[in-house]
């Protein structure tokens, strides 16, 4: 941000504060309790005034102030950011669940929380040497409820670099501080031990720290990404850690639990472990009666603080709807608990308290008010600023009327956050010839200060709708995406289909010893276990060594597979048949690809300023997918062939600002867009994001649905046929006759698995030589669209974006207690709540129902027996927040996006498919909010035992993306026949799913003349200890991840180099690697060239070394005979024998040493070799 920039907001408070009005506040800036009327958006500006008041009358600089939601409280943070530079900003957030619920807060909010209160403690201790403006903003909920007491005496955990710690006391601390022990590290306040490593994710830091030791050194500190585990470059020197809980259990907290054991059976086993002092999920509900004393926000501020507080009316109704419902939910989610008990349990004192007792708990600090409206009497200061006139409404548009204003001598300030934008809004101001001062920095709202002749706009209110920017400096950094850590986890009884032997079930992993005496190695196992051979003996068992790990995919296809039998014909058959199939899709499949890439499109130009502009205001971060994705599109765009990608991702993953972005790319080459959508709901949203992300563009967006009157489907039609248009977006009303456009570039189709084969065949006619984007979030993940196979290219998000929580979910026999206190909690959010009964019959009995039990809730009704254009209306009204609450029966399973809605409430979970339910549950949980989803199945009727498999699947599939695992086990419950129809279901479900997908890809290869690396079942036996030792990788899973990669790069086309990232890779991970893996990494680089050269079998093992196939002809004979003593070779069976090697002192050779030798004597080999083999060798 420039000089000048920060100069004029800076100035702002000193601007305003010369009007009269301000001199009045000045004469009474001393006073305890001062009532001012000002307009939200010079909100920012008189706290600024405010300080500066404080600052010269020798006050305190230390302010609290009170806002209404938390989310005023990010925009005041971030305007005073802007206005006062060095001042100091502690955000406080409030919890995400109600104190007496049975959830814990996220381990993020009570770090951050903990910080300030640290922060707080540290102020109040350095008293008069603070002289720099200290700002802490709290929302209501935030200060109105109670803190347990002493927080701040419990220092943060330091580490430092340099200084001696016993990694095992550490461990201990870490879980004495809430912190969760897992075998790889995901999110905040989990850790992960492993030798000299230690892997921390801090609830206050932006990325994962790992710490490593040198002995009881801290020899490094490093930040790492949790998505692909690697280290970021930059060093750390300290690291500051945070408890994960609110409630730190010490000695006297345990015995408390202890002593409450007996006395409350239904929650026993929560106390149990409390007094055992581990922490549990929902244990800060029970504070009131563990800790010594709950005592008010206020009590941790600084004596002489100020406490302002901000719209007091919207607070004060925010503050009592917040005290009624969570009186609720003390009761719904209690009373069962302590049924039974001997006394009752008194959690009162830890609820939110009433905004009066807040003001009395102030103790003799000085509190002022800002409001926007109040009676003009003496006792209230009107500082005579007004808000912005809103142009929509009136004749004059904004640039004319600031003309006006700088006639009459008004001095102008333009905010705008973009620096794009505040370039552009100089050259309209120049343009226009208007004398304005443009400014970068975040206001929401502008204000006029007549007093002070001062007009401060901002863009929104410029161009009359917001833009979505954020600064660049707070986005946190996404690295394309690296290997993303996807552990191959095999449970024990898992099926897998091995390439030779067929499907079997993996047992576990073994390590074995192989070889005699000097010749000892060690190398590990996947024990498989197959179908016996003979009726009435055990099954049969099969060793895979890991290094042959791409033999294995796991079996995804019908209910439970048959185990093959080993070395039957039955596996060969299925095979075989499977086979067949394949070849008559794979001809066709080429057909089309090859058609494809003879067409010519039109390639698109590189990236423009503008581009760059528009992708730096987006206001997430981008996912590591997001970037390889948008990488991707844009590539395709700039070569001539049309592009034709299927995006896929979970539900909300972020595929709509890919198309923004490709969008945007056609149109600056003067292209027109033309985008797909299949409900007239998705229309409006589309175009409200993409006018969103296109403001201060000028680029011309319309929206053709039936919600358009005739008049403006008119003028846009005429607008895509003379170009003024740039972007259309439509229901299937696009591909109708009268649609014409001048230059069309680029099609993008939304939820593509909705739109059936005619509308596909419309599009094909539309679309030769046009670049295609097609979108879908099917959670049958890879539609076999083909996409897979190379026919179109593919690209997947399976990041969820940053600051996105699991859905929290909820199941249990249906209570109305419960209901009610869920619906009051979210309206208490202002948010909004979804509730499904899948009956027509009795949806509107259900819907009076819940009126009764939440009367201040708006309620509508949505089924599909209503006509399409009166549930379009509910549904588009439910968007705009009309209603509180939509009764639904499953239609809104289908891409309805709705951010505000985040509770979900099903009634009968028990009658709904698995894939449903997820489908559902995807609705909510769209934005940062903490989303709940409740499922209640009929109090009265047992479950059957389907049902309960169900709900138990989607309650442990709560994290995000669960939508892959979800599907994988839907594949599993149903079978995967309705894939692609019924006769491939059959193959399918013979061969399994993975290996279906490879024999596809080999035989389109294999038709387009590509050679592709098929996995080579080349036998490498060497006395060389090569393994991965589990004192290195303790972890079962991790430890098959690593050898899932390796063997992935073992193949002729693997490369040092990419072994040498994998090694980097163990090593950034686990810490330095031991020899047993370096010699792995050795055997793997042996194995690449073996596969180049084609062999099949390569043995060391006892006297003779083995090696096969060979074609040699005399001359090479005769020549290697000298080289080898000893040596023979069998032409039937092209089979090369030679003595082992030994060393001086005629010991066998071992590890280093006969790897070495492996190297020089396959060159020799071959290089005596006949040129058939030559060519297969062309690398070396």
């Amino acid at each position: 941000m420039s000089t000048q920039n920060l100069k004029a907001l800076s100035r702002l408070g000193a601007l305003i504060s010369e009007g009269y009005p301000f001199a009045a506040l000045q004469a009474k800036i001393k006073n305890q309790r001062v009532d001012l009327i000002a307009p939200q958006g010079a909100h920012s500006a008189v706290v600024a005034a405010i300080t500066e008041f404080r600052k010269s009358a020798k006050l305190s600089p230390v302010q609290l102030i009170v806002v209404a939601t938390g989310r005023e409280g990010e925009d005041l943070a971030a305007a005073l950011h802007d206005l006062e530079p060095d001042s100091e900003i502690l955000e406080f957030p409030s919890w995400e669940t109600l104190p007496h619920e049975r959830l814990s807060p996220s381990p993020e909010t009570v770090g951050r929380r903990l910080k300030v209160l640290h922060r707080l403690g540290d102020i109040e201790a350095l008293g008069e040497k603070i002289t720099h403006p200290v700002y802490v903003i709290a929302s209501v909920r935030a200060v109105l409820q109670p803190v347990v007491e002493g927080l701040a005496k419990f220092p943060p955990l330091k580490l430092e670099r340099g200084k001696d710690y016993l990694l095992f006391e550490l461990s201990l601390k870490l879980v004495e501080l809430a912190y969760h022990r897992v075998d790889m590290v995901t999110k905040r306040g989990e850790f992960a031990a492993r030798g000299g490593i230690l892997d921390i994710f801090p609830t206050t830091a932006e990325h994962a720290m790992r710490l490593e030791f040198f002995g009881d050194e801290l020899d490094e500190i490093r930040q790492f990404s949790v998505a692909d585990q690697r280290s970021i470059e930059g060093k750390v020197d300290e690291i500051e850690i945070y408890p994960a809980r609110e409630i730190i259990i010490t000695p006297s907290v345990a015995s408390r639990a202890r002593e409450m054991v007996h006395e409350f059976p239904n929650i026993s086993t929560m106390l149990a472990k409390l007094a055992e002092g581990i922490p549990v999920d929902g244990m800060e509900s029970l504070a009131p009666v563990l800790v010594d004393k709950l005592v008010p926000f206020t009590d941790y501020l600084p004596k002489h603080a100020l406490v302002t507080l901000l719209s007091p009316e919207k607070s004060a109704a925010r503050a009592a709807s917040l005290v009624e419902t969570n009186e609720e939910f003390l009761h719904a989610a209690w009373d069962a608990a302590t049924e039974g008990a001997s006394a009752p349990i008194d959690l009162s004192t830890g609820g939110f308290v009433e905004l009066s007792q807040f003001k009395d708990a102030l103790d003799g600090r000085a509190m002022f008010t800002v409001s926007q409206f109040g009676a003009d009497d003496d006792s209230l200061v009107n500082l005579g600023l007004f808000e912005i006139p809103n142009f929509k409404g009136l004749d004059t548009t904004a640039t004319e009327w600031l003309e006006d204003q700088v006639k009459n001598g008004q001095q102008i300030i333009l905010v705008a956050e973009g620096h794009g934008t505040v370039e552009r809004l100089q050259e309209l101001m120049n343009a226009a010839s208007i004398k304005a001062e443009v400014a970068q920095g975040s206001l929401r709202k502008g204000f006029t200060a007549p007093d002070s002749q001062l007009i401060v706009l901002t863009e929104a209110e410029f161009y009359g709708k917001s833009s979505a920017y954020v600064s660049p400096q707070v986005r946190k950094l996404a690295a394309k995406r690296g290997q993303a850590v996807d552990p191959l986890s095999l449970k024990s009884g898992d099926y897998v289909v091995h390439e030779t032997h067929g499907i079997g079930r993996f047992v576990e992993l073994v390590q074995r010893t192989s070889g005699v005496g000097k010749l000892q190695s060690q190398r590990e196992y996947l024990l498989i276990e197959y179908a016996p051979s003979k009726r009435g003996y055990p099954g049969d068992t099969l060793f895979v060594p890991t290094d042959q790990l791409d033999l294995l995919t796991r079996y995804v296809g019908g209910e439970a597979p048959v185990l093959s039998k080993m070395g039957g014909t039955d596996w060969a058959r299925a095979k075989g048949n499977a086979r067949k199939a394949i070849r008559k899709i794979a001809i066709d499949l080429v057909k089309l690809y090859s058609a494809r890439m003879k067409s010519r499109g039109y390639a698109f130009g590189p990236d423009t300023e503008w581009q760059h502009e528009l992708e730096e205001a987006f206001s997430f971060v981008e996912t590591p997918d997001q970037l390889t994705t948008i990488d991707e599109v844009k590539r395709d765009m700039e070569r001539e062939i049309p592009m034709d990608r299927l995006l896929a991702g979970d539900v909300g993953y972020g595929k709509t600002e890919v198309a923004v972005r490709a969008a945007f790319k056609a149109i600056q080459d003067g292209k027109q867009v033309a985008m797909l959508v299949p409900t007239t709901l998705l229309v409006r949203q589309h175009t409200d994001t993409f006018e969103a992300r296109y403001a201060g563009f000028p680029v011309n967006v319309r929206s053709l649905s039936r919600f358009q009157t005739a008049k403006e489907v008119k003028e846009t039609l005429a607008g895509l046929a003379d170009g003024s248009i740039d972007m259309v977006i439509g229901t299937h009303r696009l591909l109708s006759e009268s649609v014409k456009f001048k230059q069309l570039g680029l099609i993008i189709i939304d939820e593509e698995q909705r739109f059936g084969v005619e509308h596909k065949e419309k599009l094909k006619e539309m679309k030769t030589n046009v670049d295609i984007l097609s979108m879908s979030a099917t959670p049958i993940p890879r539609t076999l669209e083909m996409a897979i196979t190379g026919i179109r290219e593919m690209s997947t998000l399976a990041t969820p974006p940053e600051e996105r929580h699991p859905i929290l979910t909820f199941i249990g026999a249906y209570s109305e207690k419960q209901v009610a206190a869920a619906i009051r909690r979210e309206l208490i959010r202002e948010g909004q709540v979804f509730f499904v009964h899948n009956r027509v019959s009795s949806i509107e009995a259900v819907a009076h129902q819940l009126a009764e039990l939440v009367p201040e809730a708006r309620i509508a009704v949505a089924h599909g027996q209503m006509s399409e254009v009166a549930l379009e209306q509910v549904v588009v009204d439910f968007w705009e927040r009309k209603f509180d609450v939509l009764v639904s029966t499953t239609i809104i399973e289908t891409g309805i996006d709705i951010p505000n809605a985040n509770t979900l409430i099903i009634d009968r979970a028990e009658n709904f498919g698995l894939s449903q339910l997820h489908q559902i549950r995807g609705r909510v949980g769209r934005s940062r909010e903490r989303a709940y989803a409740y499922f209640f199945y009929a109090p009265d009727k047992p479950l059957t035992e389907t049902a309960h498999d169900r709900l138990a699947t989607i309650a442990q599939n709560n994290e995000l993306g669960g939508g892959m695992q979800i599907a994988m086990k839907d594949l599993e419950i149903r079978g995967a026949g309705n894939l692609l129809g019924g006769e491939q279901s059959g193959h399918i479900a013979g061969v399994g799913f993975d290996l279906y997908l490879r024999m596809i890809g080999e035989a389109v290869a294999d038709f387009k003349g590509e050679k592709i690396e098929a996995p080579a079942e080349l036998k490498l036996e060497l006395p060389v200890d090569a393994h991965i030792p589990s004192t290195y990788v303790d972890s079962e899973r991790l430890r098959l991840e690593a050898y899932h990669k390796l063997s992935a790069a073992s193949g002729e086309l693997g490369t040092r180099a990419q072994l040498d990232g994998i090694l980097a890779e163990l090593e950034d991970r686990y810490g330095k690697a031991p020899d047993p893996v370096k010699n792995l990494i050795a055997v793997t680089e042996l194995r690449q060239q073996a596969n180049r050269l084609g062999l099949k079998d390569f043995n060391i093992l006892g006297l003779q070394v083995k090696l096969q196939p060979v074609t040699l002809d005399e001359a090479a004979q005769v020549k290697l005979t000298r080289l080898f003593p000893g040596a023979k070779y069998l032409q039937s069976a092209k089979t090369l024998m030679v003595p082992a090697p030994r060393d001086q002192n005629f010991e066998p050779m071992r590890d280093k040493e006969i790897i070495d030798w492996a190297w020089a004597f396959l060159s020799r080999v071959f290089a005596v070799a006949p040129d058939q083999n030559n060519e297969q060798a062309g690398t070396k």
